[in-house]
């Protein structure tokens, strides 16, 4: 299983990086049973993340999401 910081991180990034891009980086981890637990940050977005350690399957949820300005200025 995941013993090590290491190992968590290698594990969590290539999946990360399938669903985000290859620029997400990820903030937190926290190991929970057999589910890998955290936060990570895309472009453009934080994300929560849950990473099933025996199948390799994971679950994104945007937590904040950057949008550009849609308003004009008055006048």
């Amino acid at each position: 299983m995941l013993k090590s910081v290491d190992t968590l991180r290698s594990t969590v990034s290539g999946p990360l990086a399938e669903r985000c891009g290859s620029e997400a980086r990820m903030l937190t981890a926290e190991l929970h049973g057999k589910e890998v637990r955290g936060l990570a940050f895309c472009p453009g977005r934080v994300v929560r993340f849950v990473l099933d350690a025996q199948t390799q399957r994971l679950e994104t949820v945007d937590v904040l999401r950057l949008t550009k300005a849609t308003r004009q200025p008055a006048a």
